[in-house]
């Protein structure tokens, strides 16, 4: 990077000489005791023994400050090296430290799709001046022509290709010209004279076959590929389903575009993951150490609203007060009723949340999928019902007490398997993210239905509560 002093930045030639293990927060410390004094040079020369994976998370623990005086001084593919270990918001964090200059220079030394991330989580305004910065950025903006979140914004453009009609002795040259670059790859993607993919060569094979053969003999045509605009959950079902290393993203004309790799889509699935989880819980986006005004704005709506669904089972509650006056004893119960109604609604939820990420969970089953756990709540409610049932008359002495509140038990856990596959599917059937605190929802459902299936019996059944 261009601003700041020029100080050296010594990596180890021998990647035993790193760092290997040790906390990363006795390394966060390390360095901002380094960081805090005149001289860079120690604090730079500890920094680069450190393993790259562990110099992305000391950097984004470092204070502003030390971040900033780090980033002035570390050399642009250093820098690049670091954020290909980031994920999007660490990603956006640390470029807000690098001035726009700056960071078309790292953007220069790193892989086109991630800093197609970069880009798209930056201003229009910034995006395009960095772009129109960069020494070469013709492999980036195809990238940014397409979502984020789609197989045109998670491809690689950059792929080893070869023409169906090379020989395997030049398709090897081809390989040898790429370097160290070609270590990881497992294969390559065979062409025809129009770019449109033909199939896929292995490099064992390839290195197996004759000189003189041609790669078309050799090319295995069954392959899989998709669409720019294909999701990337479905792109990640694709790659589990066929245990792919990598994945062709080719136009509606069949021309190869991209490939998608398998390391790509790990972070793809972690994050999609994580993503559900947190929005189950009303908490989308947020990160343990986060901006606090981030983690206010995303829970804050969503406790308003569960507040909301509180009240409203007070409510079903209030209308029963009389009854609870007379047999005081139901107030015990009330939390054994909607407490076991929520836990299997939310069982069932996150089931069947997770089961749709995955694909399992097409649309036509919607129904089969209902009366499965329709007739789950079922069983369950029995079980259930039978046992509370017979200790609520244990303890009390009154069989109509155990009849009402087993009944009651029952039916809530109906209505909690009933709510646990119905909500994730409609809102499904509304285009929206099943997951969105679907959690949420459901325990409403339990608490109101709950308590108003057990104070409603009770209140029918009063005169032998009595």
């Amino acid at each position: 990077m261009e601003e700041g002093p020029h100080i050296p930045f010594v990596q180890p030639a021998d990647p035993r000489e790193r760092s290997r293990g040790g906390s990363v927060d006795a390394l966060t410390r390390e360095m901002n005791a380094l960081l805090r004094g005149h001289d860079l040079q120690p604090a730079l020369s500890f920094f680069g023994r450190i393993h790259p994976v562990d110099q992305s998370e000391v950097l984004v623990e470092l204070s502003r400050e030390h971040r900033q005086n780090l980033l002035v001084t570390l050399p642009a593919e250093s820098t690049a090296a670091i954020l290909e270990h980031l994920d999007d918001q660490e990603l956006l964090e640390v470029c807000r430290d690098i001035t726009t200059p700056g960071l078309a220079t790292v953007l220069d030394h790193i892989s086109p799709d991630v800093a197609a991330d970069i880009l798209n989580n930056l201003s229009h305004e910034t995006s395009h001046e960095i772009l129109d910065s960069m020494r070469d950025p013709r492999e980036i903006i195809p990238l940014l022509e397409h979502r984020h979140d789609s197989a045109g914004g998670l491809m690689t453009p950059d792929y080893p290709v070869v023409p169906v009609g090379t020989t395997a002795a030049n398709a090897l040259d081809r390989l040898r010209l790429l370097g160290r670059a070609a270590e990881d790859i497992s294969a390559v993607l065979v062409v025809d004279g129009e770019n449109k993919l033909v199939g896929t060569l292995s490099i064992t094979r390839l290195a197996l076959a004759r000189p003189i053969q041609v790669v078309g003999e050799l090319t295995d045509h069954d392959f899989i590929a998709v669409h720019p605009e294909t999701d990337q959950e479905e792109s990640a079902r694709l790659m589990e389903r066929y245990n792919l290393n990598q994945l062709p993203v080719v136009n509606d004309d069949d021309q190869l575009m991209g490939v998608i790799l398998a390391e790509d889509m790990v972070d793809v699935v972690e994050r999609e993951a994580t993503e559900d989880m947190y929005r189950m819980a009303g908490m989308p986006g947020e990160r343990v150490f986060g901006p606090l005004i981030n983690s206010l704005r995303h829970r804050v709506p969503w406790l308003y609203i569960n507040l909301a669904t509180t009240f409203l089972a007070a409510l079903v509650i209030s209308q029963f007060e009389s009854t609870i006056a007379s047999v005081v004893v139901l107030a015990a119960f009330l939390p054994v009723v909607a407490g076991q109604g929520g836990i299997g609604g939310t069982q069932t939820v996150t089931l069947v949340v997770r089961s749709m990420a995955l694909g399992e969970v097409p649309s036509r089953v919607g129904f089969r999928l209902l009366v499965r756990e329709l007739a789950l709540g079922v069983v369950n409610g029995i079980l259930l019902g039978v046992v509370v049932g017979v200790a609520a008359f244990a303890w009390k002495g009154n069989a109509m007490l155990g009849f009402v509140l087993g009944f009651a038990m029952m039916g809530n856990m109906v209505v909690g398997a009933l709510a646990g596959a119905g909500v994730p599917l409609l809102l499904r059937r509304l285009k929206m993210d099943p997951a969105v605190s679907s959690a949420v929802f459901v325990t409403t459902f339990t608490d109101v239905l709950g308590f108003l299936m057990f104070l409603g019996l009770a209140a029918f059944f009063i005169r032998s509560l009595v």
